[in-house]
């Protein structure tokens, strides 16, 4: 796959005709199909919940078939679930006598076999695919106006952190993290009470810097069975590489979602949840990699999580001086979550303005909401410690915003990445181009 990347057809794939087909390809096929697989989720071998949940069928889909189709689901399933029990239990068993690399190869392919299942959903997308969300929006007045400042600061328990027995795999150690998650509200979904945090770094030479790098909307690489991954190919750069596993998303889905769903289905509480609830745990994961593993730390976002690294950036001297990174990497960033919802192509297309409109919220409303998850007036960090990225044709997180942001905190020209691409393109983009990474680790080395 990096020979691809790094191949002239790579290069075709950093352009900003990438995002147009993405969006057409999440609109008629990932969402729908998604949904389905996780109506299947819920229901098991039930073919009436599962017809309950999805709505209207056409009459040829009785229930026999669909016990067919659902039975073949539920069994790949549960045997997801079964390899995921396993590894855990092992894995944090200092006394475990199963390798933990099999394991967590084990795991990755089963849960890959269950993610696939979504293929078998197709055919129920005609002659009208049903509805790719599960909304359920709170109404205005049931939202309570959160302080940011109490919002931001809570108790770190690092002690609360287990750590996983390691694993060396083509000169990568690798291991995971655990612990109750700081933040309450994330404590009150179901799957994200506990956070996971997976690490990778080199055995030889040890790494003398660590990346916090959170990931993007229903990104799931913790579940998918593939050889090099965002985390690991840094890793090979000489970075230690925590990658936290976000809430709603694959280790920590909610029951009856798909892997990122409630960001936006339950918007805008589980949006600001989200957002808050990773910065938080993003404050323990620094602050138990500085105690722990020591040297200079950065957190890094890209899309999703940029709004976790801009609240990383915007309120970490709320938080002791061991929770506070030494520089902050933003990738894909915006600025106003309103401005993302209502003039952002992504969320046009997902149907979030006219889901929150229905509910009753309008754009004021949810502009002073979103107060508590906009990037700050001035960063907590100083400026010359903040790295940004942006693509100049990014419709789906609004390109203009971020540079806007970027600008209003001052980050010195040195310190700014602009690629002329859209969104889809920024990932292989930096797989072509590690500038962005190698400054950053100027960054951290500079006194």
């Amino acid at each position: 796959m990096n020979v691809l990347l790094q191949s002239p057809l790579g290069a075709l794939l950093a352009k900003p005709w990438v995002d147009r087909a993405g969006l057409l390809g999440l609109r008629r096929w990932y969402r729908p199909l998604s949904r389905l697989w996780a109506a299947a989720n819920q229901a098991g071998t039930d073919a009436a919940s599962f017809r309950e949940q999805v709505g209207a069928l056409p009459a040829f889909w009785s229930a026999f078939p669909l016990r067919r189709l659902l039975g073949h689901h539920d069994r790949l399933r549960r045997a997801g679930e079964a390899a995921r029990e396993r590894w855990e239990a092992a894995i944090f068993d200092p006394r475990g006598g199963a390798d933990p690399g099999a394991l967590d190869r084990r795991r990755r392919a089963d849960a890959t076999r269950h993610l696939m299942t979504r293929v078998a959903f197709y055919p129920l997308l005609f002659p009208r695919p049903p509805a790719a969300t599960r909304w359920q929006i709170d109404p205005p007045n049931s939202v309570p106006m959160p302080d940011a400042a109490a919002l931001y600061t809570v108790s770190l328990d690092v002690g609360s952190a287990e750590v996983s027995r390691p694993f060396v795999q083509d000169g990568l150690r690798e291991y995971w993290l655990r612990a109750p998650t700081p933040s309450a509200p994330l404590r009150l979904r179901p799957g994200s009470g506990t956070m996971y945090a997976r690490v990778v770094e080199p055995v030889e030479p040890a790494a003398g810097e660590t990346l916090i790098l959170g990931s993007g909307l229903c990104l799931e690489f913790e579940l998918l069975a593939v050889a090099h991954d965002p985390g690991r190919r840094l890793a090979r750069m000489g970075w230690r590489v925590i990658v936290p596993i976000s809430p709603y998303h694959g280790l920590r889905a909610m029951p009856g979602f798909y892997g990122g769903e409630p960001f936006f289905a339950l918007a805008p509480t589980g949006s600001l949840d989200l957002i808050a609830g990773q910065a938080l745990e993003t404050a323990l994961l620094t602050a138990w990699a500085r105690g722990r593993l020591g040297g200079r730390i950065a957190v890094g976002g890209i899309s999703m999580s940029s709004f976790v690294a801009q609240q990383v950036a915007s309120h970490c001297s709320l938080w002791p001086a061991e929770a506070r990174p030494d520089a902050v990497l933003l990738i894909s960033h915006s600025g106003r979550i309103e401005d993302v919802t209502f003039g952002g192509e992504l969320a046009a297309s997902f149907g979030i303005d006219r889901a929150l409109h229905a509910a009753g919220w309008s754009r004021e409303a949810l502009a002073r909401l979103s107060t508590v998850i906009d990037p700050a007036e001035a960063p907590a960090l100083a400026p010359s410690r903040i790295v940004s990225v942006l693509g100049e044709a990014d419709r789906w997180v609004p390109y203009a915003d971020g540079l806007a942001v970027a600008r209003r905190w001052k980050l010195p020209e040195a310190n700014i990445f602009r690629y002329p691409l859209g969104h889809l393109g920024m990932p292989v983009q930096l797989t072509r181009d590690p500038a962005p990474f190698e400054r950053l680790r100027q960054v951290l080395r500079e006194r």
